[in-house]
């Protein structure tokens, strides 16, 4: 698990760190730095995944008798802005419009080894602003940083997902490297594949209490089952069916209200909110101990009580073992949170609360074992208040 990352002149922050517990929210207003923050881990998993290679690159461009030429400069370790995970631009868009170094640096530690400081240094050249690529200063924080990251199973579930479709489609990855993919497209994918293996971690099985309040046994483990229960707590009577038209190498996925008994529809005669969770609830049911899920916007298309109870189901993600880091706009969610605090669902000193101010600096809001935050800065899902004090 990721213990916090620290960013210097990136983007918006001159220095700032962000700390993070088994469940962290991202929250405060637009434009403010939240997706800063999770480009930046993105960035981090991405380095470590495509810059295994050391690369021939070049010194500015020198001018000689009125033509460029460059002058080659001995092999260094160079990144992609842009890749599988996040897409940010070129040099110029990545460098604090307030700095007066030439450099960028994001450092992170894990928990359990807090003095193993994991440190990515992006050298910043003026006169090749518009690169996509940039150099990285090769020490060895950068090396312990391929160690340590490369063995973190991370998923990034963007605000933008697939919504309902027609034809889901088929992954390209490997079995052991499948996951629901940045916008949710593979997520059918990964039931069809996987639907009858159990799911990566029991503690995560939905429970039913039964007529006497008493907890009982799961029916069954599977991926399929499990994903059908806690989608059925967010969204009641829901089920699904999955088909492969193999000709096309495309899915196709119905889904029936089982409290109405109705035929499975097509998803696009269903609506957004089913499609744009069932992502959040496959990935974190796929998952292992140790992993982390990266998820944008959760409550997207969602009425308020299915925000609060995935709210409740991140909680329980978070006690089982996986890393939640969440960017968040709805008091559902916060609220949700802090009703499996109380419930015991999850330790308040596992949740920790990232407010961003307008300033770009930071405010840490503390939850107590009774789900209450000691402080609320202005802007801190305060809007209905302010609206009904208005109205009274």
């Amino acid at each position: 698990m990721i213990a916090y990352v620290r960013l210097e002149r990136f983007k918006c922050f001159l220095d700032e760190t962000i700390p993070f517990a088994p469940l962290t929210i991202l929250a405060g207003a637009n434009n403010t730095g939240k997706s800063s923050v999770i480009q930046a881990l993105l960035l981090l998993k991405q380095t470590v995944e495509t810059s295994g290679y050391r690369l021939g690159w070049a010194s500015k461009a020198v001018a000689t008798q009125g033509s460029e030429q460059y002058v080659p400069k001995p092999s260094c370790w160079t990144i992609s802005l842009n890749g599988p995970y996040v897409h940010i631009g070129n040099a110029h868009d990545i460098l604090c419009q307030w700095s007066d170094k030439d450099n960028i640096t994001i450092s992170s530690a894990v928990i359990g080894l807090p003095d193993k400081i994991l440190k990515l240094v992006l050298l910043y050249d003026r006169d090749r602003y518009n690169d996509h690529h940039m150099e990285v200063e090769d020490n060895e924080d950068f090396t312990l940083l391929h160690d340590i990251l490369r063995n973190i199973r991370l998923t990034y579930i963007g605000a933008m997902r697939t919504g309902p479709l027609l034809f889901y489609p088929i992954s390209n990855e490997s079995i052991s490297k499948m996951s629901v993919g940045n916008m949710g497209q593979f997520t059918v994918h990964c039931l069809h594949e996987f639907g009858q293996i159990p799911i990566g971690i029991k503690e995560l099985a939905y429970i039913e209490p039964d007529g006497n309040g008493n907890k009982t046994e799961p029916k069954s483990y599977t991926l399929s089952y499990q994903t059908e229960q806690w989608m059925n707590y967010l969204i009641p009577g829901i089920q699904f069916e999955y088909k492969k038209i193999t000709e096309s190498d495309v899915l196709t996925m119905g889904i029936s209200n089982s409290n109405k008994d109705t035929e499975y529809y097509r998803s696009t005669n269903v609506g957004f909110g089913i499609t744009y969770c069932l992502p959040i609830v496959v990935a974190a049911l796929m998952s292992k101990k140790g992993d982390v899920i990266i998820c944008e916007n959760p409550e997207s298309h969602l009425h308020p009580e299915a925000q609060s109870h995935l709210a409740v189901f991140l909680a329980h993600v978070a006690s089982a073992g996986i890393q939640v880091i969440t960017e968040t706009h709805s008091d559902h969610i916060l609220n949700g949170i802090r009703v499996a605090v109380k419930r015991g669902i999850i330790e308040s000193s596992d949740v920790a609360i990232n407010y961003f101010n307008r300033d770009y600096s930071l405010s840490r809001p503390e939850m107590d074992k009774d789900g209450r935050i000691n402080m609320w800065p202005e802007g801190f899902f305060d809007q209905m208040e302010t609206d009904l004090g208005e109205l009274l």
